[in-house]
């Protein structure tokens, strides 16, 4: 045990101790922990200072959160420094005045029942920060409080709903203004306090134990929750914002949830009281809100009718079901756009699933029906209709099929309304220009599509809608694409010209030979600027697999070399790779080589700059999930490669980078592996035996490096640096589990070199007797250590009472 965590023990035994001299002991204590966060600019004496004060909070908690809030706010204004000198370079993302608010924040929720509304406030500010783990612990934090702990509610001084209570009073108590500026963390947390479940936690050394129970009427419950609800519906009513009127409906819809059946017959009056509160709220919206709502309103109606515990609660469902049915603008909206909406009887539905089979075909042929009623006397309607079902927005456009193929048909069959739309509703419909303009490519009238195609390609808008609308085109649409790619080029836009390689990867596919150039071209654009995130849109793509197999090999060396900036090979690239490597395995094997290569350039220059903002690159993955297939087959092409690549190395860091790709692709050791790399260990030149012994260490002790050490050993002069290495890499032991997982690791190593005591080999008899001294060493120190640990544990989170 430190002597840190000495003194906070210490202090902690003396917090429940009544005596004038320790009063006064604590209060000395205080004070200085006070003034150290009021001027200090001291990082570990800071950090100090929160610690300790965590442990005098129960002494000093009407004066804690007053000296927390002012020091969260004064901290990001003070110059932290460490011993004497300011924290700078890549130190700061550590030790920084955000960290120690953070740390603030865990003081905090000691006193979360004590003062409740004044934790909650602090909460709230902390949640509006800048930096998104701060905002991200306090809105953690917050939730924590929400939750219903068995512990707390029924506890040796039982609180029941009181915290919970007191938070939603508090809330509501906010002016409008301070609840949407806090909108999405407090209807987190209000969804949370109508949750059905409560759970508790309790500790020892050695183990942790989860209960999970039904939350009940009693203790203030019921009357908690009826607020929450009125709070929430309040809330929903000061944005007219779809997301956030969805955000709050979902958190309404907690309400009327349970944890199974309920047996207390006040319970299950007050979760039917507030399911039926919920449904009457929702069904009052059906006739006034926006489509996108009304369908969500539907989608939670349908499964609160489904997992009704009550037929009061299922009526109520079935009433919004009947308000649903008579809108009649919903019913149109449902079929073109309805990725959450009901099809079906509920009721069939509820029995059977094959009821569900509602298949987009049926959603087409009406969409086709809709298509014929359009005419000159519905034209108007049709226009306004499709201009509000636009303004419906998804994070995945793909959840759309439907309405696609409805809007791609009118710029096929009614180019004259896909015409206006573009044209004067441009901003409405701009999430759907592909499927409008796909639909015009095809139209008999493609030359109106084409000069607005041009006018927008001359001021650099929706490019990427314009490349993405040219697949299946043809080649009367190559000039257009090049004309893209040129125009992305030229305003730097990579996500343009991403999509402009897969469309000229589709169409050569189809047979266009003029697409290649395009391709290439645009492959080269990005290359300049060092951006491979192009891998990632089109490495599943059938007809760019096509392209990679008809290249040159200067082509395919041309892709794999706009690869080598990519940040990670994620299985994506990985695809890539593999097609590649199935054609030209060296080329893979060079490629490989050349990441290791800019690793190193990358760290240089981060040296030399002393940037800690560069971004993350990983050379080779941990794991391949395909690459391993085709470089197994040529174990001794690879490591040939990385020997070389070892002499330009910086030594310290081949096991991270060099070792680490034969492990990537050798995950265990074989003899695969084993005899192309005894090669190097009979050649007993120093270099080549270091490089061998920089793979065997990433192998993490396994035994089945043991014979490969052995001729290292005999190879090498007695007690040389060789056998400290070589002692590590059989040390190394992976993950172990268990308070004397090392012990039962190191005397396994044990029984595993006990052998070589006899071998025929003098100097291996040797290096067993000295290697067997050093794990005796170690198996006693870890043993003491793990005595120690054992002890603490059980200090802090006490025995097992069947062990006493």
């Amino acid at each position: 045990m430190s002597n840190s965590e000495l003194r906070l023990a210490a202090l902690s035994k003396l917090v429940d101790i009544k005596s004038e001299a320790v009063d006064q002991r604590l209060s000395d204590e205080f004070n200085r922990i006070e003034a150290s966060l009021q001027q200090s600019s001291d990082y570990d004496e800071l950090a100090g200072s929160l610690k300790v004060l965590a442990v005098l909070v129960p002494r000093f908690h009407m004066v804690t959160l007053p000296l927390l809030q002012a020091f969260v706010r004064s901290v990001p204004n003070r110059t932290l420094t460490q011993d004497g000198s300011p924290i700078s370079g890549s130190r700061i993302r550590y030790r920084s005045a955000e960290s120690l608010t953070r740390e603030a924040i865990e003081v905090a929720e000691k006193v979360r029942y004590l003062h409740t509304e004044q934790v909650v406030d602090f909460l709230l500010e902390m949640s509006q920060v800048a930096d998104k783990e701060t905002n991200a612990k306090a809105a953690r934090a917050l939730e924590s409080l929400a939750t219903f702990d068995l512990d707390v509610f029924y506890g040796d001084s039982p609180l029941g709903a009181e915290p919970q209570a007191r938070m939603v009073a508090h809330l509501d108590a906010l002016r409008n203004d301070a609840l949407m500026t806090n909108a999405n963390v407090i209807l987190r947390v209000l969804a949370i306090v109508l949750s059905p479940t409560m759970e508790g936690t309790s500790w020892s050394y050695q183990s942790v134990t989860i209960r999970r129970g039904s939350i009940a009427s009693y203790g203030g419950v019921a009357d908690m929750r009826l607020a929450a609800i009125c709070l929430t519906q309040r809330i929903f009513g000061l944005d007219t914002s779809v997301e956030h009127r969805k955000q709050a409906l979902l958190t309404l819809n907690s309400a009327t949830r349970r944890e199974g059946p309920v047996d207390h017959a006040e319970t299950s009056a007050m979760f039917e009281r507030d399911a039926i509160m919920v449904l009457e709220f929702m069904l009052s919206l059906v006739g006034t809100e926006t489509l996108p709502l009304v369908q969500k309103i539907e989608h939670l109606a349908y499964w609160d009718y489904y997992h009704g515990a009550s037929q009061a609660i299922k009526n109520k469902a079935l009433e919004i079901r009947g308000a649903i049915a008579e809108h009649a603008e919903y019913q149109v909206y449902k079929q073109l756009i309805g990725f959450e909406g009901i099809f079906g009887d509920w009721e069939e539905l509820k029995r059977s699933e094959q009821a569900w089979d509602y298949s987009d075909n049926k959603r087409r042929a009406a969409a086709r029906q809709y298509l014929s009623e359009i005419n000159e006397a519905s034209y108007t309607m049709w226009r306004d209709r499709i201009l509000e079902f636009s303004k419906t927005r998804s994070n995945d456009l793909a959840m759309f099929p439907v309405y696609y193929d409805f809007l791609e048909s009118i710029g096929k069959e009614r180019s004259d309304l896909a015409m206006e739309l573009l044209i004067d509703h441009e901003e409405v419909m701009a999430p759907f220009l592909i499927a409008l303009m796909s639909g015009l490519w095809a139209s008999t009238t493609p030359n109106h599509l084409e000069a607005v195609v041009k006018r927008w390609i001359e001021a650099g808008k929706h490019l990427t809608s314009i490349a993405k609308s040219l697949y299946k085109a043809g080649v009367p649409r190559l000039e257009v694409l090049t004309e893209v790619a040129g125009r992305a080029a030229a305003l730097d836009d990579k996500r343009a010209m991403t999509q402009v390689m897969g469309v000229a990867a589709s169409l050569y596919a189809e047979g266009e030979m003029g697409a290649k150039s395009i391709f290439m071209h645009t492959l080269r654009e990005l290359v300049k600027r060092d951006d491979a995130s192009w891998a990632s849109e089109i490495w599943f793509s059938r007809d760019f697999k096509a392209l990679l197999s008809t290249m040159e090999q200067s082509e395919r060396a041309e892709v794999l070399a706009s690869l080598t900036a990519l940040p990670e090979l994620d299985y994506q690239a990985e695809d890539i790779l593999y097609e590649i490597g199935k054609h030209d395995l060296q080329a893979l094997i060079d490629f490989l080589i050349g990441r290791l290569k800019h690793a190193r350039m990358l760290a240089k220059r981060k040296r030399e700059t002393n940037d800690s903002s560069q971004d993350r690159f990983e050379a080779i993955p941990f794991q391949l999930t395909k690459l391993d297939e085709l470089l197994a087959q040529a174990p001794a092409a690879l490591l040939t490669a990385i020997r070389v690549d070892f002499d330009l190395e910086d030594r310290y860091m081949f096991s991270y980078r060099g070792a680490r790709t034969v492990k990537s692709v050798f995950p265990e050791f074989t003899t695969t592996l084993e005899e192309p790399i005894l090669k190097y260990v009979k050649t007993s030149n120093d270099d080549d035996i270091e490089f061998v012994i920089g793979i065997l260490r990433v192998y993490e002790g396994s035994p089945a490096i043991l014979d490969v050490c052995k001729e290292i050993i005999k190879a090498v002069p007695e007690h040389s640096r060789t056998w400290n290495e070589i002692a590590a890499a059989i040390e190394s032991t992976g993950v172990v589990s268990g308070e004397y997982g090392m012990v039962e690791a190191y005397n396994s190593k044990l029984q595993q070199v006990s052998c070589w005591m006899s071998d025929e080999n003098e100097q291996v008899r040797s290096f067993s007797r000295w290697l067997t001294e050093g794990l005796q060493s170690l198996i006693e120190k870890e043993s003491q250590r793990a005595d120690r640990s054992l002890e603490l544990r059980k200090y802090q989170y006490g025995s097992d009472p069947k062990e006493d």
